[in-house]
């Protein structure tokens, strides 16, 4: 019974934690000149269809991950983004995420895929889609005051894609990574309803056929809420939607690659 009564229940101790933090006044200026941004990031919805093709063998596979293979549609990663202000007019951004879908189905279809035996009609195979994606942006800033901020950025999307098939019904496995740096444009925004509470938006695009060897298409949208729990921390959730199409060439085979999710994220940050 002692124990018991000195035992403060948890809700307690939060609402502690946060009338004891520090107060700020609405009107003082909130750093933003170093930012970290850490989230759990929810997939869904998620298309994946891949096509791979032996340039000396013009026979290959035209692949819907979701339908053919039985392949996940959704999937919950981390997500780490960042800004660095040099000053008010310009600043470096980065993100990282990975995604990873797997699937497992006996087969409703023939397929050939990279080379491999026709893979026929009730083979069990599992298969794999994995993306790393990297970026890094330069942030320009064409206006920028203490309730809203309009700009603009250029930079890289580096996209490491992984598609792996095992047909352990007979014996087989192939498995294929490419890594394509995409330049991207884009736009960006947001606005304070108070010191407090604010919305965000962020919009990557680009288009590239470069010498009849890589050629895509990228849209990366990003819309968020947040809110200053303190005067250097904060949370918020964010709505991401992607879209990618890409045609790799190289000297032995050609992939192609169509790619799109909608994505729910919710997170901290810290900012300095």
């Amino acid at each position: 019974m002692r124990t018991a009564k000195h035992c403060m229940p948890v809700w307690v101790v939060v609402i502690a934690i946060f009338l004891g933090a520090p107060a700020w006044a609405e009107d003082e200026n909130l750093p933003d000149k170093f930012m970290v941004r850490l989230g759990g990031y929810h997939v869904r919805n998620a298309e994946n269809i891949a096509r791979l093709d032996s340039n000396n063998f013009p026979v290959g596979a035209y692949i819907d991950f979701n339908e053919t293979l039985g392949g996940d549609s959704s999937a919950t990663v981390a997500r780490l983004d960042g800004l660095y202000r040099f000053n008010d007019k310009h600043g470096l951004g980065f993100a990282w995420y990975s995604l990873k879908f797997t699937g497992s189905r006996a087969l409703s279809k023939d397929i050939n895929w990279d080379g491999l035996p026709t893979i026929t009609f009730g083979t069990q195979v599992d298969s794999e889609i994995k993306f790393d994606v990297y970026k890094l942006n330069y942030q320009y800033s064409v206006f920028h005051n203490e309730k809203a901020e309009l700009g603009a950025l250029f930079g890289f999307h580096i996209m490491k894609t992984f598609v792996g098939i095992n047909a352990s019904g007979i014996g087989e496995s192939k498995s294929t990574a490419v890594t394509a740096p995409l330049p991207v444009f884009g736009l960006y925004a947001d606005y304070h309803f108070t010191p407090r509470f604010s919305v965000y938006y962020n919009y990557q695009a680009f288009s590239i056929d470069y010498d009849n060897k890589v050629k895509g298409s990228l849209q990366d949208f990003l819309f968020g809420l947040e809110y200053r729990l303190f005067r250097n921390v904060a949370a918020g959730a964010a709505y991401n939607r992607f879209n990618m199409s890409l045609e790799l060439k190289k000297s032995d085979y050609t992939m192609n690659m169509n790619s799109g999710w909608n994505g729910l994220m919710l997170y901290g940050a810290v900012y300095f």
